[in-house]
């Protein structure tokens, strides 16, 4: 028991009791300080972050910019997409969800990882895309199970569509999903945050590709009220930042010609009427340069690409014989054949030959160690220069190139548009080969006992055989050339938005005038004075088509050939038969319009190209795009809508 008269333990007990209380009255003012700081001092900071805590920004995609023809058809847009998402965050089980899923829209062991990839790579608070591109029946039946599919969200997105199809694949490309290579390319966060959206879809090839930022649009923003899970209550409309749609691109194509010419080359020739066709066209205006036809045939679908291309379709695509993947107008580099016959006779006037030079042509001739055939086996007999064209006789250009210094034939090969390649937006272009000796001593640098070029090379050369390459986009260039005596260059887009980009500049070519008269009366012989081409003749007088046939081989028919019985092109294999080309430009008298058409393994240019040639020009001719007003791209841009509301 406590003794109240013990002095020393009565100090003791005040001096707790003081220690406690001022211990307890540290406390209260500590609490009240904090408090104070917390309500009072730092009121305007933490406010700001508990609004933060319970409103989360989320980002608008933008609609991707159209892409239209010069007359402002449809080319590329976008359309509804009927998809699902999965918010992970709210499945207990995301493989059990997807088991649910799985009885309604399929998904595969390969989506399924696919799934769990991005969950890992985006964290679970991000919606992650199951399918897209439903139809409307299992998009209505994944609604009505939705109370059973925890984390599921139906969404109606925006996806790319391209109406016609495999006719503009190879000119506007595709879209495709974005990767981690993607991501990493991206200059800022606000970019990557674009990029990481549900379904998101960047160019992947063409024109969607090498546009892909004016295309692309501008992301807008909204506030959304969270809980504090995370989950989404509501969305705030005030404050909202609303997308702004991509720039739309109008280019030179006319879709009505492309779409003909995309069938004409599709249609079997009459030599070969079970063959498919692997067949090229290129038409240029030669007055602007504006290419109206890019065709390529076979073609893929670009639509397949968008939705995610199909495994067994992929395989079927790449290992086609006919090559639907290659874009042939642009990629493709053939022997130009005969049709360099045309930049062969202005060398050889260059060089001092006179068109009223003549040989004879028995159908070979003797030049160092062996013969040199012309294709017609008994021979044309004598042809002086515009009669070398009218009949492509090659015994012609073999008697020229015998002193023609290669040279000077490359040099007008490169003024008239060989071996080079033009900005148009589109990758993949081959330079092609003109062959000299630099070229030669460049291409054997090696090897310097094959670097000294040869004569006899010469005589391969003149006539487009030998190492001599070239697209059919080069041919048409050359045949615009030709027909305008100026440096016409090719384009593809006229305008980006309201954007309207220039002509390129076309200046005259330094070449003798009398020099593209002998070699246009040539082509003009080829075709409407019973020459190669004579059944490609267009009726109407007023479109009075010159043009040029090409041949070139592909593989040389041997003696052991010959034994089977395999002495004609047709009865070959189809991989070794030669190709057919055919190059033109109409109204004779006032050239307006080029053209080039390539046909692989066709054979004959005459035969297989001219006639496809003769059926794109006419259609041409009908439509005559240059006598109609382009549509203004500023009306383009306001008809296509720069703005996505929110």
């Amino acid at each position: 028991m406590l003794n109240s008269h013990d002095p020393e333990r009565q100090e003791i007990v005040s001096r707790r009791s003081f220690l406690f209380g001022g211990g307890v009255t540290l406390a209260i003012v500590s609490i009240g300080g904090r408090l104070y700081q917390l309500q009072v001092a730092d009121h305007e900071k933490y406010s700001t972050l508990a609004q933060e805590n319970q409103f989360n920004r989320r980002v608008l995609t933008p609609l991707r910019g159209n892409i239209v023809d010069r007359f402002g058809r449809v080319l590329a847009s976008n359309r509804k997409n009927f998809r699902i998402l999965l918010l992970p965050e709210r499945s207990q089980d995301v493989d059990a969800t997807l088991d649910h899923v799985a009885a309604f829209v399929p998904v595969s062991p390969e989506r399924r990882k696919r799934i769990f990839r991005e969950i890992r790579r985006r964290g679970a608070f991000t919606p992650i895309e199951i399918e897209d591109n439903l139809d409307w029946e299992a998009f209505s039946r994944i609604n009505y199970e939705l109370p059973y599919l925890a984390g599921i969200l139906p969404d109606v997105g925006d996806t790319r569509d391209y109406p016609l199809g495999p006719a503009t694949s190879f000119v506007i490309g595709y879209v495709g999903g974005v990767t981690d290579t993607d991501l990493a390319a991206q200059e800022s966060d606000e970019e990557r945050n674009l990029l990481r959206q549900p379904g998101f879809k960047i160019g992947r090839d063409g024109l969607e590709r090498t546009y892909e930022k004016e295309l692309r649009g501008k992301a807008g923003k909204v506030n959304v009220v969270i809980n504090a899970h995370g989950r989404v209550i509501e969305e705030v409309k005030e404050g909202a930042i609303p997308s702004v749609q991509g720039k739309p691109l109008t280019l030179t194509i006319d879709a009505e010609l492309q779409t003909h010419a995309m069938e004409v080359l599709a249609t079997p020739g009459e030599r070969m009427p079970d063959e498919p066709q692997s067949a090229a066209a290129v038409v240029m205006d030669v007055v602007t340069g504006d290419i109206l036809v890019l065709a390529s045939t076979p073609a893929f679908n670009p639509n397949d690409f968008n939705i995610g291309i199909n495994p067994d379709l992929w395989r079927e695509l790449n290992e086609s014989p006919y090559k639907p993947l290659l874009n042939k107008a642009l990629t493709g580099a053939y022997p130009p054949g005969s049709t360099l016959k045309v930049l062969s006779a202005i060398a050889a006037q260059e060089a001092g030959v006179r068109p009223s030079k003549t040989a004879y042509c028995s159908g070979r001739v003797w030049y160092g160690n062996r013969y040199f055939h012309c294709w017609k086996r008994g021979g044309h007999g004598t042809v002086d220069m515009k009669g070398s064209l009218k009949h492509s006789c090659d015994t012609y250009y073999y008697e020229i190139a015998k002193d023609l210094d290669i040279d000077v034939l490359a040099d007008v090969a490169k003024r008239f548009g060989l071996g080079q390649t033009y900005e148009l937006g589109v990758a993949g272009q081959k330079a092609g080969v003109v062959p000299s000796r630099d070229w030669k001593r460049t291409y054997y640098a090696g090897d310097p006992e094959n670097q000294t070029w040869y004569q006899g090379e010469t005589l391969s050369a003149i006539i487009g055989q030998g190492a001599a390459t070239a697209t059919p986009l080069q041919l048409c260039v050359m045949a615009a050339r030709v027909a305008t005596g100026r440096s016409v260059r090719p384009r593809l887009v006229r305008a980006v938005g309201d954007l309207i980009l220039p002509a390129p500049d076309a200046p005259a070519i330094d070449v003798n005038p009398q020099h593209l008269d002998v070699v246009r009366a040539g082509m003009n012989a080829v075709v409407n004075e019973w020459g190669t081409a004579a059944r490609s003749r267009l009726e109407d007088p007023e479109w009075q088509m010159a043009g040029k046939t090409g041949t070139s081989q592909v593989y040389a028919i041997t003696a052991a050939d010959r034994a089977r019985g395999l002495d004609k092109p047709e009865e070959l294999p189809w991989a070794r038969r030669d190709h057919a080309l055919f190059v033109s430009f109409m109204p004779f008298e006032n050239p307006r319009y080029a053209c080039s058409v390539l046909v692989e393994h066709g054979i004959g240019g005459s035969r297989a190209a001219g006639p496809k040639a003769r059926d794109i020009m006419k259609k041409v001719a009908e439509l005559d795009p240059a006598s109609r007003p382009a549509l203004d791209p500023r009306q383009i841009a306001r008809q296509a809508g720069l703005d996505r509301k929110a």
